[in-house]
């Protein structure tokens, strides 16, 4: 049990780092989708 908060935390940080990243990635995502869906119309206006 001495090493316990130690293993928790690191465990802890662990998880918060993975979800950080998702959203990081789920936002830079959503964003190119925009920004494909924005160069689709201006193709087909053409």
């Amino acid at each position: 049990m001495r090493n316990f908060w130690s293993i928790l935390a690191a465990y802890l940080a662990a998880w918060a780092i993975f979800f950080v990243y998702s959203a990081t990635v789920g936002r830079r995502l959503a964003r190119l989708e925009d920004e494909f869906r924005r160069l689709r119309e201006r193709v087909s206006k053409d």
